[in-house]
C-alpha cells in the first residue's frame, strides 16, 4: 500500500498551467446527470483504478481539445480528504470522430498522470485512470464528497458526488463507489483550487502564509490582520480609522482622520493643530519664523501665518536710523548728511579775491546727494559796509547737485565726502566732487563784514536742503542769520547757533567741524577756525603772523573718529545681538 496525502482537497486537472500549479477560476458547467464514480487502490499498484460517467444533456455544444481546435485541456479530482494537482492532457492525445460530434483522448499505457480514456460527447463525458504510472493515486476513502473537474478551454464541467442526492455504496479506504446523481460543485477556500472570487487558494485556512483564510494574497487592504498590522479595513483608503499602512489611526499620526480637525504629525501645541488635533484659535501664537518684522499668528483653520508687521527694528546697519519693518524686512533711512567743512574767504593775492571757496558734506556711504540744494543765503539785508542788494534770509545763489553722485565709503568705516565747489571761487580746489554756478565772480559764499572785523554782526549763512526740498543742514556765520525771509528760518529749526568766524584771508584755511557725532553741527563748539589757533593779532587781519592750517576738503577733519559701519561687517549697529 502506498502512502496517501493528507491536503484537504485532491484534484487531478487537464490544465493549461504546467501539472501541479493551481488553475485559473473558470465558472462551473455543473453536471447533475452522474451515473457512477468508483474508486480502487489495490496492493499491486498497476491494478489502481478511478473512473467517472457522466451522461448529462447539459454537454451539448463541444469545445475542440484536438491540437486543431488549440484549445488546452485538464482533469482534475478534489475530495474531503484532499485536493489532487491538475493534470494536463496533451492536445496530440484527443482524436475528433464524427466531424466533432464526438472527442476521445486515448493512451493506452497511461500516459501523464495514468490517464488512459476519456469520452466527451455531446450529452455524455467518461474518463479512465489506471495503472502504475497513475502519479496522483486512486481516491482514499472514506469520504464525505468527490468532485470532478474536466475543462476544455474556457469551459469546466464540474459534478460533486456526494449524499444526498448521490447514493453512496462503497466508502472504505482503499474502495469508494457513488452512484448518481451529481449536484453543483463548490467554490471552497482552502482547497488548493483558485475559483472564482479567489486571488489564491493555498490548501489551508491559514492566515500570514502568503495565501490568506479569505484566499487573497497576504497584504495589506485585504481584510484580515497579519504580523505587523494593526488592523485591516480591506481597503487602503486613510482617513477611516485604518491606515493605508494597516495601522489604528491616532491624533498625531499625520493622517486626517474622523473626528479630527487636523493632524499634523505631532501631539505638541503652538503649531496650530493642538494636542488633541483641533485647530488652535485664530491669532494664537505659532512657530517663530526668525523674522521680527512678521508676527508668527495661527489661522483658526491649522496654518502658521507670518504676517508682516510694522514693528521698530534694528536693520544692523549703523549708517541708517529709524529703522521699522516693511514687507516682511527691516529696512531704515540713511543718516541725514551734514556740512562737515566750508571756507567762505580766502585769499590769492588781492582783496575781495576768494579763490578756495568750498562746502564739504559727510554722511553714510550710499547716500543718493542727487537733487540736493547748496544755498548760499544773506543774513542781515544791507549795511555792513556792503550794500545790501538782498533781503535778510533770502539767497545769493542756489546750486544743485547733478544726477548720479552717491556717497563712496571714503574711510573704510561707512562715511562719504562730497566736495562741492562753485565756479570762478574755487579754482585752489583740487579735490572738488563738483563744481556748480555761482553767481559772483569772486566771492559766492559771501563774508559778513568786509574785514571780518570785530564789534560787527554781518551774518550770511550755508543752507542744505534735499531733493525734496526737505531741511539737512544749516550754518551761520559771523553771527546768526534772521530768522526773516524765506530761508531766514532754517537757520533757527535748531537752537540757532554762529560757527567760528574766519579771522583772516590766508589760503586754503577752512573752517571744520571737530566733532565725530553722526549728524549736523549743534552748536559754535563744534567748529573750529584754523586762523585762531595762533596769536591774537590774527583778529587784527595781520595774517602774516597767524598760524596757518591746510584745508582738508574730502578727508576727514583733525580729532575727528567717525564710523557708521565696518569695512569687514556691512556696517554693523553697536547694538543689541552683535554676539548672541
Amino acid at each position: 500500500m502506498k502512502t496517501r496525502p493528507t491536503a484537504s482537497a485532491i484534484v487531478l486537472l487537464l490544465a493549461v498551467s504546467a501539472l501541479g500549479s493551481a488553475t485559473s477560476a473558470l465558472a462551473f458547467t455543473t453536471l447533475s446527470g452522474g451515473k457512477a464514480l468508483v474508486a480502487k487502490d489495490h496492493l499491486i499498484s498497476k491494478k489502481d483504478l478511478f473512473k467517472i460517467t457522466y451522461k448529462d444533456p447539459i454537454i451539448s455544444t463541444l469545445v475542440d481539445p484536438t491540437c486543431a481546435g488549440a484549445n488546452a485541456s485538464s482533469l482534475q479530482i478534489l475530495t474531503s480528504n484532499g485536493a489532487k494537482p491538475a493534470v494536463a492532457l496533451p492536445c496530440a492525445n484527443w482524436q475528433a470522430n464524427g466531424s466533432g460530434t464526438t472527442y476521445t483522448y486515448k493512451s493506452p499505457l497511461g500516459g501523464v498522470g495514468g490517464i488512459r480514456v476519456i469520452k466527451y460527447k455531446a450529452g455524455l463525458l467518461k474518463a479512465k485512470i489506471q495503472g502504475s504510472d497513475y502519479s496522483t493515486d486512486p481516491v482514499v476513502g472514506p469520504v464525505i464528497w468527490v468532485e470532478t473537474r474536466l475543462t476544455i478551454g474556457t469551459e469546466q464541467y464540474c459534478g460533486r458526488w456526494e449524499a444526498p442526492p448521490s447514493d453512496i455504496k462503497k466508502n472504505v479506504i482503499n474502495n469508494v463507489k457513488f452512484k448518481g446523481p451529481t449536484t453543483v460543485c463548490q467554490e471552497i477556500c482552502g482547497n488548493s483550487v483558485t475559483e472564482t472570487g479567489e486571488a489564491c487558494d493555498d490548501g489551508n485556512l491559514v492566515d500570514g502564509d502568503g495565501c490568506d483564510t479569505n484566499c487573497t494574497v497576504t497584504a495589506c487592504g485585504n481584510g484580515i490582520e497579519t504580523a505587523g498590522e494593526t488592523c485591516d479595513d480591506g481597503n487602503l483608503v486613510n482617513g477611516d480609522g485604518c491606515s493605508d499602512l494597516c495601522q489604528l489611526e491616532v491624533c498625531g499620526d499625520g493622517i486626517l482622520s474622523a473626528g479630527e480637525d487636523c493632524d499634523d504629525g505631532n501631539t505638541v501645541g503652538g503649531d496650530c493643530c493642538d494636542a488633541l488635533c483641533g485647530f488652535e484659535a485664530n491669532g494664537s501664537a505659532c512657530d517663530d519664523d526668525a523674522n521680527l518684522c512678521t508676527d508668527d499668528v495661527c489661522d483658526g483653520a491649522g496654518a502658521c501665518q507670518h504676517v508682516n508687521n510694522t514693528d521698530p527694528c534694528n536693520d544692523a546697519n549703523g549708517c541708517t536710523a529709524n529703522d521699522s519693518c516693511l514687507d516682511g524686512s527691516c529696512g531704515g533711512n540713511y543718516l541725514s548728511p551734514w556740512v562737515n567743512e566750508f571756507d567762505y574767504d580766502s585769499n590769492d593775492g588781492g582783496l575781495n579775491n576768494d579763490r578756495d571757496e568750498f562746502v564739504e558734506l559727510a554722511g553714510p556711504a550710499g547716500l543718493d546727494l542727487s537733487g540736493y540744494q547748496i544755498i548760499s543765503v544773506e543774513g542781515a539785508g544791507g549795511g555792513c559796509l556792503t550794500p545790501g542788494l538782498i533781503n535778510a534770509g533770502d539767497a545769493h545763489f542756489i546750486a544743485t547737485i547733478p544726477g548720479g553722485n552717491v556717497l563712496g565709503d571714503d574711510t573704510g568705516t561707512g562715511i562719504g565726502f562730497f566736495v562741492v565747489c562753485f565756479s570762478n571761487t574755487s579754482t585752489h580746489v583740487s579735490d572738488c566732487d563738483v563744481t556748480l554756478p555761482g553767481a559772483a565772480a569772486d566771492s559766492n559764499l559771501k563774508n559778513g563784514h568786509l574785514t571780518n572785523a570785530d564789534g560787527f554782526s554781518c551774518p550770511d549763512g550755508i543752507l542744505v536742503l534735499d531733493d525734496l526740498g526737505g531741511y539737512v543742514d544749516a550754518i551761520g556765520y559771523e553771527g546768526i542769520v534772521a530768522n526773516t525771509g524765506t530761508y531766514g528760518g532754517y537757520f533757527h529749526v535748531n537752537a540757532p547757533y554762529s560757527a567760528e568766524r574766519d579771522e583772516g584771508w590766508l589760503e586754503q584755511v577752512s573752517i571744520y567741524k571737530n566733532s565725530s557725532s553722526l549728524a549736523r553741527a549743534g552748536s559754535a563748539s563744534e567748529w573750529t577756525d584754523p586762523s585762531e589757533e595762533g596769536a591774537l593779532v590774527c583778529s587784527g587781519q595781520i595774517g602774516l603772523f597767524c598760524q596757518t592750517h591746510t584745508d582738508t576738503p574730502g578727508t576727514i577733519n583733525p580729532g575727528q573718529s567717525m564710523t557708521c559701519g565696518s569695512p569687514c561687517m556691512a556696517f554693523l549697529d553697536e547694538s543689541e545681538g552683535l554676539l548672541d
